[in-house]
Formats: structure tokens, C-alpha cells, sequence
């Protein structure tokens, strides 16, 4: 009976989403999340479903792309329920095509038909400035030189390696870690360069 009335409140209160990669709308209800002092700031919500969701996967509502940053084991009563924050930033990914090797030279070097090529792609993210200042040897780290990047995991995102830079925010910085711990999505603890 309770699962018949959630799936009617959907219906008739529900929202319409894009969940990860589907042209198909989906009706969930959203409530928004409150705002803690001890947390960063973000437009956290809450997504209510009647359909499976993990962490990592990405929901679309009014034209934001938002991050399921919780985990969601099983449902919880009537519904599978999640923490949802935004993607707003975005962090530029430089890689190398493969290329269609067609035939080999005769020194045995490929023939590509295409040929490699250098993409630059813009991978949306959630990225925010790490803790308060450090002292690290003789140095005061502050928290505007260290962020962390959080993408879902997929595999775009594990191209991304260690002591590699990139553009976050306008600016270049160097990953120096990748945390895996939590399933479903990706966090890059980057230090800003002046590489």
C-alpha cells in the first residue's frame, strides 16, 4: 500500500530528470537538503525514486547536471533515496585518440587511417577548496593552493592519472592523489602549479 502511494505521489508531484546518458525523462520527487555550517556550501538535494540509482551516476534537472554523492545500497521502505549535488565546474582532459592502424611501413611503424588525434574535453565536476592552512616543513600551505575534483567513475575518468595538470576553475593544477575508496565516483586531490 505504501509503495502504491509513492509511486502515485511521483505521478502526480513528480519531477522530470535525465538520469546519466537517457533521452527518456524520469519522474522522481527532489526536497531540498539543509544548509550546515560545518559543510561546504553547495544546492545539495535529496532525490526520492521508485527506480534503482548508485553513487556516480548523474542526474539532469533543469539543465544542472548533479552528482548521486551518496551510496544507495537497497531502497529504504518504499524508495531508493540519495544525496544529489551539482557539477558546476568543469576540468579540462587533454588525451590521445587511438587511431585505426590500417597496414605497417616497412621499418614496421603504423599506418593510421584516421590518425591519432589531440582531444580536449570539458568533464563536468564538483570541486571545491580543501580544509584550512597547513604547515608542511617550512612552508604554510594555504586551502586556495590544494582542491579536490569529484567525478563519477567511468571511463573517461580513469584516464586521469597521478602527477598529471590540468585546467580547473582557470587555473592549472597537479593531481597528487586519487581517492577510490568510495564506489561510483572519483576524487582528485589537485595542488595548484605555475607549470
Amino acid at each position: 500500500m505504501l509503495n502504491d502511494d509513492f509511486n502515485y505521489l511521483i505521478n502526480q508531484l513528480g519531477t522530470n530528470i535525465y538520469l546519466n546518458d537517457e533521452t527518456k525523462p524520469r519522474k522522481v520527487l527532489l526536497s531540498s537538503r539543509r544548509i550546515s555550517r560545518t559543510e561546504i556550501n553547495f544546492d545539495d538535494r535529496m532525490v526520492h525514486t521508485n527506480f534503482k540509482i548508485k553513487r556516480g551516476d548523474t542526474i539532469k534537472y533543469n539543465n544542472v547536471l548533479y552528482l548521486v554523492f551518496s551510496d544507495v545500497q537497497a531502497k529504504r521502505g518504499h524508495e531508493y533515496q540519495a544525496l544529489i549535488r551539482p557539477m558546476t565546474n568543469s576540468f579540462e582532459f587533454t588525451y590521445w585518440t587511438e587511431g585505426g592502424i590500417v597496414d605497417y611501413d616497412r621499418f614496421n611503424n603504423p599506418i593510421y587511417d584516421p590518425p591519432p588525434e589531440e582531444v580536449t574535453e570539458s568533464l563536468p565536476c564538483v570541486a571545491y577548496q580543501e580544509g584550512s592552512p597547513a604547515i608542511e616543513g617550512d612552508k604554510i600551505r594555504l586551502p586556495e593552493t590544494r582542491i579536490k575534483v569529484v567525478m563519477p567513475d567511468n571511463h573517461a575518468t580513469e584516464q586521469i592519472e597521478m602527477d598529471t595538470d590540468h585546467t580547473v576553475l582557470n587555473h592549472r593544477y597537479n593531481i597528487v592523489d586519487i581517492n577510490l575508496l568510495q564506489s561510483g565516483i572519483r576524487i582528485f586531490t589537485m595542488e595548484w602549479t605555475t607549470k
